[in-house]
């Protein structure tokens, strides 16, 4: 693409545009950064940033984002930063990121966002009643389900295990059963493992056992002949539906054992009856089961039939709890909130610290239907001039309950910060105090990536402190994550 067209898109963006080469000359400025710093591009264009920005003043005495790119490789994302210069202050949503050529980096691009030209720009839209809104395309699934695996959220290697392994037994035939706790999304990935396998174009019959009164799950699952009982007549039963589909058994522990061998002759012969019929029905559907009680325990306590076990359990899919999902929580309040926002029609950022902290705190007993839940209770008691969900948003019995335990965590929490500096070698108090403080934020350091394993986004949650100022300390003691990483 012509050079000149590029620029000239550069120009047409709202966003502030800097590139910078390795010997911090300036190379570009869009419009918009002419507009930021209130000057113009062909007076900066060649000239070292020391000498066009003269005149700057960070907070801190810090340098300017680009110079700390390139003279320490620290890169920011989205930092808010605010500083003095050409007599007014900036204040503008900062990020930076390296160029590379050939592994080598030749220089660095910046992008700033103005926040007043940003809130000019959002009190100006909403004022427009009219708008026009483009529905965002939704899959067109034709078996009565409406999940893939794509839908799945989660990048924690838990979950990408699960998945993983979820995918490959929807590959082959055989019965798969599900284990996870109530809300981990076990329907979720029943449909997933039907879409994904060569039943697809099949129903997919769903049935929560629990749900149907013991005297009726029979005839629910196997059919009625008619005149089987008074006022019967021929009723096809699940199985049959779920014919060259798949058939999904939720909490199947529910099931009494009398069920549970007539279960077994289906699964082994592939064959049913009708409750009052002598005709044996020959069905093919795929048996995907699920409970949320671990198997060896209901066959110790006599909830499940160990025979059935070990035919339904050929594919063992465990989905873990979302206490055991680190990052995932940060992800799924991200697409929660934006799905919110899209259907309310609101624009909520995010979340305050304080609501955040409390639910990092939490440990999520009803995991991700309940973290929903709470989402939406919140955003339903917002106004819309507010931007960010807060504790006060939580109905109150919500916010209590959440309270009191994030209390235990944090009581278990200071026994381990305690430990930990306990653990800390001793200094004595002849020596020098600057050097005695490093010495102890450096330990503080290792032992929090010990504790994180080297992700830098939970110790940073951990330690109350910014990923980028994390990466400034790290980079002082040459501390490295990957160090820490199992």
């Amino acid at each position: 693409m012509d050079e000149k067209i590029l620029t000239e898109i550069l120009d047409h963006i709202p966003s502030a545009v800097y590139i910078v080469g390795e010997d911090e000359t300036i190379v570009y400025m869009n419009r918009a950064a002419e507009e930021l710093d209130n000057l113009k591009a062909k007076n900066a264009i060649g000239r070292k940033l020391v000498d066009v920005y003269d005149d700057i003043v960070f907070d801190e005495h810090l340098d300017s984002p680009c110079i700390q790119g390139i003279r320490d490789g620290i890169m920011f994302h989205e930092e808010n930063l605010e500083w003095f210069s050409k007599g007014r202050v900036v204040n503008a949503l900062t990020s930076t990121y390296p160029i590379m050529k050939d592994g080598k980096r030749q220089g660095l691009y910046a992008i700033c966002d103005s926040i007043t030209e940003m809130k000019q720009r959002v009190i100006r839209n909403s004022q427009f009643r009219e708008k026009k809104t483009y529905k965002i395309h939704t899959k067109k699934l034709k078996n009565g389900t409406h999940y893939v695996f794509n839908d799945i959220i989660g990048n924690s290697s838990v979950m990408w295990n699960a998945i993983e392994t979820a995918k490959r037994f929807a590959a082959k035939g055989m019965p798969v059963m599900l284990y996870g706790e109530t809300g981990t999304g076990k329907e979720m990935f029943a449909q997933s493992i039907h879409n994904a396998s060569p039943r697809y174009n099949g129903p997919f019959v769903a049935i929560n056992c629990a749900a149907i009164p013991e005297t009726l799950l029979e005839s629910t699952l196997f059919g009625v002949k008619r005149g089987a009982f008074t006022g019967a007549s021929d009723t096809v039963g699940l199985f049959e539906k779920a014919d060259g589909g798949t058939i999904f058994l939720d909490e199947i522990n529910s099931l009494p054992l009398q069920l549970q061998a007539k279960l077994l002759r289906a699964l082994q012969e592939k064959e049913i009856q009708r409750v009052g019929d002598n005709q044996v029905r020959t069905v093919n559907c795929r048996i995907i089961s699920a409970t949320n009680d671990m198997p060896n325990t209901l066959i110790l306590r006599g909830k499940l039939r160990e025979d059935l076990f070990y035919r339904l359990s050929s594919g063992l899919v465990v989905i873990p709890p979302l206490r055991s999902r680190g990052d995932d929580l940060d992800l799924l309040i991200e697409t929660t909130l934006a799905r919110l926002n899209m259907e309310y029609d609101m624009f909520i950022i995010g979340l305050t610290p304080e609501l955040n902290a409390l639910l990092h705190a939490y440990t999520w007993p009803g995991n991700v239907r309940e973290l929903i839940n709470v989402l939406e209770s919140a955003y339903n008691l917002t106004s819309g001039n507010e931007g960010y969900l807060s504790i006060e948003h939580l109905p109150s019995y919500v916010r209590e309950k959440m309270k009191s335990e994030a209390k235990d965590s944090r009581e278990a929490y200071s026994v381990t910060v305690t430990s930990a500096i306990q653990d800390s070698p001793r200094m004595t108090v002849n020596q020098n105090i600057n050097y005695m403080v490093d010495q102890y934020e450096k330990n503080i350091l290792d032992r929090a990536l010990r504790d994180a394993e080297g992700r830098l986004s939970v110790c940073s949650r951990t330690l109350g402190i910014s990923r980028q100022a994390l990466a400034v300390k790290m980079k002082k003691y040459q501390l490295h994550a990957d160090d820490y990483k199992k």
